[in-house]
């Protein structure tokens, strides 16, 4: 049986900057967010069955021309996992830190690293990479990674970090990044409260500095996972700041929904599953040359998981761009 959980798609329109002469015609582009559960067992029960049939729908999804063009996912550990891209059709893809990638832990951490406890999973190395992945029906140019220097519970099994991808869309001006996370969890950490929302606070520090570094603000940006908020209001409170405010200053596209007419919600349902979960969330961020603007928000995978989708507007036809403040290595 598959299990119900909530996965996004936002649809985004993409469009040439107000300043930028001769602007080129708006571009739609659907991204979906998608935790697929792929566990390995004996962690979870078998989901060959399951990870199968996510790949098979999204095929049929391509079949109708309904399919997500880029796809952000979390948790595909296993093989089974991984393999959905390949099985669904998406001719590119990149995943994220592997189960050996290193990660530094500064000395501020050094004290809450050997606190840990082997009970809960702590201190005991890395069996299983970040499970992310980017897969993309257009170009991957380059790829970073980060894994996470901190972690509490059962989630230091896995080597949790994010993964960016910078994405050639035909039309588009300049490179769109999307960026993909997957954060550490809170009860399901198996650690107290206080020791995961410490955890979690450090990663979602990381990751606001990873973003604001990927291109210094002079690249459209799209920010998919499973940031697992919750309920908690500590993590509510640390998620606005980071992710919503400060130099990150991305846009929530379910906020972005809400109040606009012409960005309608399909699957009400699934959608409102979603949001009260509080932790598949889709972000984006404008650059000087491609405006973003979110135009539906879609739960399309019925039965299985569904993402959110962001449909994005594209820019000015200008063949030239500033580079990466950062050089990027090459795809693998």
């Amino acid at each position: 049986m598959l299990r119900p959980l909530a996965a996004l798609a936002v649809a985004a329109l993409l469009t040439g900057a107000p300043a930028t002469a001769n602007p080129a015609p708006a571009r739609d582009v659907t991204l979906m967010t998608y935790n697929v559960h792929g566990l390995p067992w004996p962690i979870v029960e078998d989901r060959s069955a399951a990870l199968a049939a996510i790949g098979n729908q999204l095929r049929a999804m391509r079949r109708h021309a309904d399919a997500p063009e880029i796809v952000a996912v979390q948790e595909a550990f296993v093989d089974d996992a991984k393999a959905i891209g390949r099985t669904a059709g998406y001719r590119y893809a990149a995943f994220g830190p592997a189960e050996d990638a290193p990660a530094m832990v500064p000395r501020v951490d050094d004290g809450f690293v050997a606190d840990g406890s082997r009970m809960v999973g702590e201190r005991l190395g890395k069996h299983v990479d970040s499970g992310l992945a980017i897969f993309s029906d257009y170009p991957i140019l380059a790829v970073r990674r980060m894994a996470y220097p901190t972690c509490a519970g059962y989630d230091c099994l896995a080597n949790k970090g994010a993964l960016a991808a910078l994405i050639a869309i035909p039309g588009v001006a300049t490179p769109v990044i999307v960026v993909d996370t997957h954060l550490n969890s809170n009860g399901a950490s198996g650690t107290p409260s206080a020791r995961a929302i410490q955890a979690y606070r450090r990663q979602i520090d990381l990751l606001a500095a990873f973003i604001t570094s990927l291109g210094a603000g002079t690249r459209p940006v799209l920010v998919a996972g499973d940031f697992n908020v919750g309920r908690d209001l500590a993590r509510r409170a640390q998620f606005d700041m980071r992710m919503l405010g400060g130099g990150t200053a991305l846009q929530a596209a379910v906020a972005t929904c809400r109040v606009a007419p012409e960005c309608p919600v399909a699957e009400p349902a699934g959608i409102a599953e979603s949001i009260a979960r509080g932790k598949d969330w889709l972000m984006y961020r404008s650059s000087p040359r491609v405006a973003i603007t979110p135009t539906g928000l879609a739960a399309p995978l019925d039965g299985i998981r569904t993402g959110r989708c962001c449909r994005i507007m594209s820019a000015s036809r200008s063949a030239t761009g500033s580079r990466l403040a950062a050089p990027w290595p090459a795809c693998r």
